[in-house]
């Protein structure tokens, strides 16, 4: 894996995760000849055309099949080979979920499953085109690993990690063009290993993928007002890293969870779940997509909809300290 410098990681910012994602592809498959890649019908909206031009004999699209994407995938990784299924969060994992659960997760077989446009960046496409319940899915699936990066930099170390990690992995991707570069510089990314952002003794605001740029701004504003406040990026929700739990119980008082998902089973309800066997525990408040089909709009404004500002974090925070 190489260091990525910045400018690159300006260039992919300005791009979007799924650039980021086809750039980090070729440059697995460079090191890894046993890595392979898997669409369904989604070679040029993926950032695909690059490794299928490099790569074409370890390049595979099964058309618009997401049921076969994913036994397609489960077979060539019975074979030894590290396959990477890349889909839309909308449809993949919820279509082939049954597939997903007995094909990878209970056969425990060595396959990558990326979902772009995690959440609901396709705002004007609507409730059919937003990612809203994956996390729920696939963390319900034993043998899973889930992942959520945050930016250009863990997107692209999410990328070569999994690569590393025996057994199937999920992992969702979020960020559109534009999308902010939170760490401009190398640092120390495990699998289920959370990384604390930010310090802070009152407000623990733990975040996943898109929302670590929220996240860090609202405890600026909160750091503002007074208000110590911890950010952590919790890349990895499955397994949740417990030790940085411990740490946040133990330190903080209020706990905000932040997540472009459902209220119902992603970050929030993995921290609940563990937290509610911890004695003296603080409290927990939810920052997410909350549970119904909300009316559509741009991005923007669906983040200010369900209350995902950076302005609307803080007032949450300060609202339940």
């Amino acid at each position: 894996m190489s260091n990525i410098p910045l400018d690159k990681l300006q260039d992919w910012s300005k791009q979007g995760h799924r650039t980021v994602m086809g750039d980090s592809l070729v440059m697995l498959a460079a090191e890894k000849p046993e890595m392979v890649t898997v669409t369904a019908d989604l070679t040029p909206t993926a950032r695909l055309v690059d490794f299928q031009e490099k790569y074409p004999d370890r390049f595979f699209d099964v058309g618009i099949a997401e049921q076969n994407l994913i036994d397609f995938s489960a077979g060539l990784a019975v074979e030894g080979l590290i396959p990477y299924a890349v889909d839309m969060a909308a449809i993949v994992p919820m279509r082939p979920a049954e597939q997903m659960r007995m094909a990878l997760g209970y056969m425990n077989l060595n396959a990558k499953v990326i979902s772009i446009e995690a959440g609901v960046r396709f705002g004007p496409l609507g409730n059919t085109h937003y990612g809203m319940d994956d996390i729920a899915v696939t963390r319900a699936i034993p043998n899973f690993t889930v992942m959520s990066p945050s930016d250009p930099l863990s997107i692209y170390k999410t990328i070569f990690a999994i690569a590393e990690h025996d057994g199937p992995v999920y992992v969702r991707l979020t960020g559109g063009p534009g999308f902010p570069i939170m760490y401009p510089e190398d640092f120390d990314f495990q699998i289920g290993k959370a990384v604390e952002y930010k310090e802070g003794s009152q407000v623990a605001l733990i975040s996943t993928g898109s929302m670590l740029g929220p996240a860090a701004e609202a405890a600026g504003t909160l750091e503002a007002k007074g208000i110590s406040t911890r950010v952590v990026d919790m890349h990895t929700i499955k397994p949740l890293d417990t030790d940085m739990l411990d740490k946040v119980f133990a330190e903080n008082r209020l706990i905000v969870t932040v997540e472009e998902h459902n209220c119902i089973g992603g970050l929030g309800s993995a921290v609940a779940e563990y937290k509610a066997g911890v004695e003296g525990a603080p409290r927990q408040v939810m920052a997410s997509l909350g549970d119904e089909f909300k009316k559509i709009g741009d991005y923007k404004f669906k983040l200010k909809q369900s209350g995902l500002t950076a302005e609307d974090i803080a007032a949450l925070a300060e609202a339940n300290l």
